[in-house]
């Protein structure tokens, strides 16, 4: 460890940021115990007790970042918006002009436009006053509509909003955490504006001229890429990748690309990350090397060069993350140069833990620096004990004095290879020339197939280093990016390293620059071609629940066993190699059983926003899963390119360790239930697939295809169908069977009611009164102690004629945040108040989860087992 000392001490303060949501200490406390641990460490240096001052410091560092993470989370401006909410002096739900000034542009993509706005005063119900923090402003763009707002960075303005929201998750477990998301870029709120009317700009401007000149070249770029990649159908996938790659913006990334590039495990190279930072300065470093240039002025180039490109991808955390970590490199690497690597890695993220302590939960930070630390401390040190001595000893091969300065095992090597190339080309079975030919031929052949070997353990070790943090964050296991990479990544520097130029090139000449583009073009099809090949591997491309515990600790504690016996270069390498194999078998097996609650009947109602998805388990283990959300555009949501599906359906259900579903029910044709259900059918291996009467929409037609791609049984179900099912009865009440729709509409919903042991659930879709009238005129036992209430709570739905059948004693909503479409509505709230019904919201509560053994009914909201910070403040 004294040979880096960074690690441990990034190591601590790491582990005090994770520790800091359960350290019950006040800042005057912490403050207190860190002095104590300073002090204790001074007088064990004093002592001359140094190991045990060492170990005082790490806990120092430990203590100092427990202080720093609560001091993030808790410590807030004294005009900040949130505080002024909280205080009452901003009401979030009533109209308000904001004042500030642009710190990020307008941003197309489609379907809207978004910018950043940087409060400076705010003014409600007459009263102005200052504040700080920052608003995502959305404008949603129609034809009658201006297509763009064209807000530039640093321009003053004014903006009314009718009311501001706050960033909400999905209160769903393990679904994406976009409040987090939004905080790391300094979002508070978003707001949503109609139009240039809800725009004054004023006079004068903010924000620093440089980077002001940043966005004027950045914008110009993308426009050029717009020109360059033009198609009948508006810009083309390569211009989509290409402005991916170049300058980080994804907008354009249809989901069908980005589905590809994740399965194939080629995602990183697809948005500016800390990938392409390395594959862009990396090359232009050796160039340098090459070139002759000294160290110093080699150093100086490539800074500046890496800091030019990520300020033109817009400086994205991951980005910034990578370039510190190569500009601390090039500075160690001149002072230092041995302990460069792993010494700049630990001190680049140190540095930006400091600054924002959060970023440690961060799958990104965790990718970008898990990924380098593979590199650097396994990668590296493996390919230079095993590949590289031998083809460097490769090097002129027929230069016997050359072996003098060789290993032993090097000289070895080169004496048994001129044997077969003697052998293969002997002076008997060619002329000379001939024989000169074959021997570089072949020695140039053994060459590249050892750097094809270098290649392909490089891209092993990292897979290796990834597939942890894949495997929890995003239950996703591509064993085929080792090949895939190992043709992409090359690939990939080479288009970085002509497309910036040639964005250059475009400025002045752009004749010049349509050929280019051209040859770029066509690199980026060979590019998605490849991946595109790559994601097909279906055995090597697996989704999977996140592992348990033991299994994430037993793998983490051999990679680092691993890592220190290749530094030592011991004989147990290759035991501990076998071992961590051992481990990738299983995580990609996953024989993790269902976290089921046996011998009980439960749904889970997951919030997904404005939809329906509901998760039902049986007594023995069968599964169903009841609709699949399905996004809808909403500010302060997050954005509908984010998968309900995936990030949210998806995400729970292998928070259960389920990788089957029995049954997968889809009540009616709307996209708020069946958008998910996609993504869902291509996660899982469902049974079968239960729909309704088909009213002719294309979209059941995409669902049974994808229902029949992945071999899964579609049934078509109507009223009169009962099952049972681990002693639970199913009975399919509504639509009736000779129920023939015209268009797709609410009435077309699957009606199911539940029963186990005398206890019983109905969930009626979004059925309304006219179907609702005739389930209580068919006679058909209705009565139910839990009642999923139809249709979010719209005054369509919910008559007093079926809330009498039913007499349920709790109702669950499945309804979005803010209320978008009226739901649910008030007098649906106050029916059901009056008839004596405890109503839970998944907009307020999160996801419900009811079970009952056949006799009691439990019920518990997601929002109640989330657990508060401890107290900071004194």
């Amino acid at each position: 460890m004294t040979r880096y000392p960074f690690l441990p001490i990034a190591a601590a303060f790491a582990a005090g940021i994770g520790a800091a949501p359960h350290f019950y200490l006040t800042a005057t406390e912490q403050m207190v115990l860190l002095t104590i641990t300073a002090l204790g460490a001074g007088v064990l240096l004093w002592m001359r007790r140094g190991s045990y001052a060492v170990l005082a410091c790490w806990l120092g560092f430990f203590l100092c970042g427990t202080f720093f993470a609560a001091a993030e989370h808790n410590y807030l401006p004294p005009n900040h918006l949130t505080r002024l909410v909280r205080e009452g002096l901003l009401r979030t739900g009533e109209p308000s002009e904001i004042t500030g000034w642009a710190r990020r542009p307008s941003e197309r993509r489609p379907g809207n436009e978004t910018f950043d706005l940087e409060v400076e005063e705010i003014r409600q119900a007459g009263t102005s006053r200052p504040a700080a923090g920052g608003i995502r402003i959305y404008y949603f763009p129609n034809q009658n509509r201006t297509p763009s707002l064209g807000v530039s960075y640093g321009t003053r303005l004014t903006v009314a909003l009718s009311d501001l929201r706050r960033p909400r998750n999905f209160l769903t477990p393990d679904s994406f955490d976009w409040e987090a998301y939004m905080r790391r870029q300094g979002i508070v709120f978003t707001g949503r504006v109609r139009g240039p009317e809800d725009l004054r700009v004023l006079p004068g401007r903010s924000g620093s001229w440089w980077r002001s000149a940043v966005y004027r070249v950045r914008n110009r770029f993308l426009e050029n890429l717009d020109r360059l990649y033009a198609g009948s159908q508006g810009l083309t996938d390569r211009g989509a990748i290409l402005k991916a790659m170049l300058l980080g913006n994804n907008n354009w990334l249809n989901s069908q690309v980005e589905s590809k590039f994740q399965a194939s495990g080629t995602y990183h190279i697809l948005v500016v990350s800390g990938w392409n930072v390395f594959a862009f300065a990396i090359p232009l470093l050796w160039l340098t090397t090459r070139l002759r240039f000294p160290e110093w002025l080699g150093a100086t180039v490539v800074a500046a060069a890496v800091a030019c490109f990520a300020l033109l991808a817009e400086g994205g955390a991951s980005v910034s993350r990578a370039a510190l970590m190569f500009l601390i490199y090039l500075l160690a690497r001149y002072f230092y140069r041995e302990r460069a690597a792993l010494n700049s890695i630990a001190a680049a993220a140190l540095l930006l833990l400091v600054l924002h302590p959060s970023d440690l939960w961060d799958a990104g930070f965790q990718l970008s620096f898990f990924a380098v630390l593979v590199l650097a401390a396994l990668a590296v040190p493996l390919i230079t004990w095993i590949a590289a001595p031998y083809r460097r000893a490769l090097q002129d091969i027929d230069d016997r004095n050359r072996d003098l300065l060789l290993q032993p095992k090097q000289i070895q090597f080169r004496s048994d290879f001129r044997v077969l190339l003697d052998f293969f080309c002997g002076t008997a079975r060619a002329q000379q020339t001939w024989r000169n030919r074959l021997r570089a031929s072949l020695s140039g052949s053994a060459y590249g197939l050892l750097w094809l070997a270098e290649g392909l353990l490089f891209t092993a070790m990292i897979q290796l280093g990834l597939v942890l943090i894949t495997t929890l964050y995003f239950h996703r296991l591509t064993w085929s990016g080792v090949l895939a990479n190992l043709v992409v990544l090359p690939m990939a520097s080479g288009i970085v390293l002509i497309g910036l130029p040639l964005l250059f090139l475009s400025l002045i000449w752009w004749n010049a620059a349509e050929w280019g583009a051209v040859a770029l073009g066509w690199t980026t099809g060979v590019l998605e071609w490849v991946v595109e090949h790559s994601a097909r591997w279906e055995l090597l491309n697996r989704r999977v629940p996140a592992p348990p515990v033991w299994l994430a600790v037993a793998f983490f504690a051999l990679l680092i066993a691993l890592t220190i016996l290749v530094a030592r270069r011991s004989r147990w390498t290759w035991a501990a190699a076998l071992a961590l194999a051992g481990l990738c078998v299983l995580l990609s097996l996953a024989p993790y059983p269902p976290q089921l609650a046996a011998g009980k009947l439960e749904i889970a109602v997951l919030d997904v926003g404005q939809g329906d998805s509901i998760f039902v388990s049986f007594p023995n283990g069968t599964t169903m899963l009841v609709d699949g959300g399905g996004a809808i555009p909403v500010p302060g949501s997050p954005p509908p390119r984010l998968d309900v599906g995936e990030s949210v359906v998806s995400s729970y259900l292998w928070s259960r360790n389920i990788q089957k579903l029995d049954y997968v029910v889809l009540t009616h044709d709307h996209w708020d239930h069946m958008g998910g259900l996609r993504v869902v059918l291509e996660n899982f291996r469902v049974g079968e697939l239960w729909m309704g009467q088909d009213p002719g929409d294309r979209n059941m037609d995409w669902l049974r295809a994808i229902a029949l791609n992945r071999g899964t049984k579609t049934v078509r179900v109507a009223e009169g169908i009962q099952k049972v099912i681990d002693d639970v009865s199913l009975e399919v009440l509504s639509p009736p069977p000779d129920w023939a729709p015209r268009r797709v509409s609410n009435n077309d919903s699957i009606v199911l009611r539940l029963g186990y042991q005398g206890r019983h659930i109905l969930l009626p879709g979004d059925v309304e009164s006219r179907m609702e009238r005739r389930l209580v005129e068919t006679g058909e036992p209705l009565a139910s102690e839990v009642l999923k209430i139809a249709h979010h709570g719209s005054r369509t739905s919910s008559t007093p004629e079926l809330l009498q059948q039913v007499a349920p004693q709790f109702g669950i909503l499945s309804v979005g945040a803010f209320q978008r479409f009226g739901h649910p509505n008030q007098e649906v709230l106050d029916a059901l108040r009056a008839a004596g019904v405890r109503t839970y919201r998944t907009d307020l509560d999160g996801t419900i989860t009811v079970s009952t053994d056949g006799h009691g009914i439990e019920i518990t909201a997601y929002r109640d087992t989330l657990r508060p910070w401890p107290r900071f403040a004194p």
